[in-house]
């Protein structure tokens, strides 16, 4: 399923949301805004009048530069709000008065400022949580129609205007910083208004997460409690996280595991916000047509010939199925990916169809990583149809079968879930198959 297809159906059914950290803030400015580490050291350096307290806290390499420090960065904030006490300072108004320094009218890129301003007026539904301290959002790229809630602060009344969540404070009310340890330990135990409405917005809505680390101990934690309790819906993620560099494939995969992330690498911010704005005529045309799919499933219209010959055509149905609410325990709807399977398999007998034995093979995959097959009303006839493709597969060109399906399932084995992983091996195990075409290969392949 192509994932700016994902999001973008998000963005024209008002229901995406953008998690900015740091990095965004840097990306505006050439890298000119302090990340946490270089807002400490800075505000370290204002009150360190002989150097031993930089010493005491942070690590240095060869040329003098604070590469690390020695603890975790709340408990940095801690001592030197202890520090700063010693001098009768208030060290979230330095953290204030650093960041009107370092971001403002003559930091910011112009360029980058013009495009996210012309994004942003035309998609302004889109809701934007930051731990940001920055005023970056509501002073520069939308200054006009900015709704911005920081906790402690009245709530405005009117509804209208772009939501901005402050979750951990904003330099326009530098008591509301969440800086400290204590600060953080008040917020993660504090069932307020940001708490419940983050958790909703990470529950009824796509995040792409945008300018994090995904080390990020307190992104993780947040994620987590929202994967716990998240309903399964027929999208193979929620949240999508963008970076610029390259995450392995092995800790993409325990992310996507753990948290319900999908990555995307090598993705930079003005690329995603081009990337998603490039197929948004073509999400609107999905999202704008999923009332076809209630007409399908009461029965009383069928998707044409031609549309299910399309391998997109699943990931439509699957969007569309998303976009109306349908979760991955519905029956019917069930019912009718059986139906549109049987028909792909009616597509397979057509004289030189064979790319219609690769759809089939991918479409089964893509089903198995959503829903968990074993014990579903569909598992029987689901399994016939498993059954129907890996006997048409076979690892080398052979004569009557479809080499390319079987690549398909020997390379996209593990993306299904993997209780289906399980179950599907011993599927394999207990049928038999024609011979020399090596379907047990392709689990012992993917352990």
């Amino acid at each position: 399923m192509n994932e700016y297809l994902d999001i973008s159906c998000a963005l024209y059914s008002n229901s995406l949301t953008l998690f900015i950290g740091t990095g965004f803030s840097k990306y505006l400015t050439n890298g000119k805004a302090p990340s946490w580490l270089e807002l400490m050291v800075q505000c370290t350096q204002i009150v360190d009048v002989d150097n031993k307290l930089l010493e005491e806290l942070f690590v240095f390499d060869s040329t003098g530069k604070v590469t690390n420090c020695k603890y975790e960065l709340s408990i940095c904030a801690q001592i030197l709000e202890l520090e700063y006490k010693k001098y009768k300072k208030d060290i979230k108004k330095q953290v204030t008065e650093i960041i009107d320094l370092l971001i403002n009218d003559g930091t910011i890129d112009k360029g980058k400022l013009s495009s996210l301003q012309s994004f942003f007026s035309k998609y302004p539904s889109i809701n934007i949580i930051t731990t940001n301290y920055d005023t970056l959002f509501s002073e520069h790229i939308i200054p006009f129609t900015s709704r911005v809630i920081i906790e402690g602060s009245v709530i405005p009344r009117i509804n209208a205007g772009q939501n901005i969540y402050h979750i951990h404070g904003c330099i326009s009310k530098p008591e509301s910083l969440i800086l400290t340890m204590n600060d953080y330990y008040k917020f993660q135990n504090k069932n307020n208004y940001f708490s419940r409405k983050f958790n909703t917005l990470l529950q009824e809505t796509t995040v792409v997460i945008l300018g994090y680390s995904l080390g990020d101990f307190n992104l993780n934690t947040i994620l987590n409690e929202a994967r716990s309790s998240k309903t399964d819906t027929f999208r193979k993620t929620d949240i999508y996280y963008i970076t610029r560099d390259s995450v392995p494939e092995l800790l993409s995969k325990f992310y996507e595991t753990s948290y319900g992330i999908k990555v995307i690498n090598h993705e930079t911010i003005d690329r995603f916000f081009s990337n998603t704005e490039d197929y948004f005529a073509e999400a609107a045309g999905i999202i704008s047509n999923a009332g076809n799919l209630k007409e399908i499933i009461k029965g009383t219209a069928i998707y044409n010939d031609d549309f299910l010959k399309l391998k997109v055509s699943l990931t439509y149905i699957l969007l569309q199925a998303s976009s109306i609410g349908i979760d991955n325990n519905d029956e019917k709807f069930l019912k009718t990916l059986i139906s549109i399977l049987k028909k792909k398999i009616e597509f397979t007998s057509i004289a030189g169809a064979w790319e219609q034995y690769e759809h089939l093979a991918d479409w089964l995959i893509e089903i198995s990583m959503n829903i968990q097959i074993k014990g579903v009303c569909i598992e029987n006839e689901f399994c016939e149809i498993v059954h129907y493709s890996l006997t048409n597969s076979t690892r080398t060109r052979k004569l009557g079968y479809s080499w390319m399906a079987y690549r398909i399932w020997n390379e996209r084995w593990t993306e299904m879930k993997l209780e289906n992983q399980h179950f599907l091996q011993q599927f394999v195990k207990e049928n038999t198959w024609p011979f020399g075409n090596d379907i047990e290969t392709i689990y012992k392949n993917n352990p």
